[in-house]
């Protein structure tokens, strides 16, 4: 349990993390690798809201090929917008390399006319498909857990704090486009064991099949199905 905090001479309780805000995403599930596809993160402010030059991040790790997000081409790829619900007016920049591994990709809000009060609301709609885009393309690989991790600056000191639940999806494989053997390469009156993997257009193996396989071997193998 975490120590009450001294000030002026004084106990003071600790800053609980859910006084910072909280993130909701509108859609949560699975979803394919690869794929285009839009999502709105909505971020509400708590007792300590954000002061005039405070700032909010999206994070994500540094491994990963999904498309970045921009502001400025409508019809691009990734294209994003973000509003205040109070109508603060907000600077969003993308920087690959603005924080701490692993969570070091960052998309950064900052506040620079207004502030937040607690119940305002920080909107960013990523991948918005309005006037063109494709929308945001998802990585080409599989994570069971793909966060949209948001950190908090509130009162501008430059001292980033994480919110205490992460929304997040996941990221699944696509059906197959073929099939490889793992077996030896050259194996002389042994046992030895004969493995099929699915793999979808990016690599990933994949079990999104229904497909029955039949072997045909030029030579007599003991225990080799004919089928699976």
């Amino acid at each position: 349990m975490s120590k009450p905090l001294m000030h002026n001479g004084t106990l003071r309780e600790p800053i609980l993390p859910e006084l910072l805000g909280q993130a909701f995403l509108d859609r949560e599930g699975d979803f394919e690798a690869g794929s285009h596809q839009s999502f709105t993160l909505t971020c509400t402010c708590r007792r300590f809201g954000i002061d005039d030059s405070g700032s909010l991040r999206v994070v994500s790790r540094f491994a990963t090929d999904q498309s970045n997000p921009q502001f400025k081409d409508p019809q691009g790829p990734g294209f994003t917008e973000v509003k205040a619900s109070n109508n603060a007016v907000l600077e969003c920049r993308f920087d690959p390399k603005g924080n701490i591994r692993p969570w070091d990709r960052i998309m950064q809000i900052k506040v620079v006319r207004g502030f937040m009060k607690e119940g305002d609301t920080i909107t960013i709609r990523f991948g918005v498909t309005d006037q063109g885009s494709l929308g945001m393309r998802l990585q080409t690989f599989c994570e069971k857990r793909f966060e949209f991790r948001v950190l908090v600056d509130p009162i501008a000191t430059y001292n980033f704090q994480t919110l205490p639940s992460q929304p997040s999806i996941r990221i699944f494989p696509v059906p197959p486009v073929c099939w490889i053997s793992v077996d030896p390469s050259i194996c002389f009156d042994k046992p030895f064991s004969l493995k099929i993997k699915a793999e979808d257009k990016w690599g990933n193996p994949t079990n999104r099949t229904g497909t029955c396989l039949r072997f045909i071997s030029c030579q007599v193998l003991n225990n080799l199905p004919g089928s699976v």
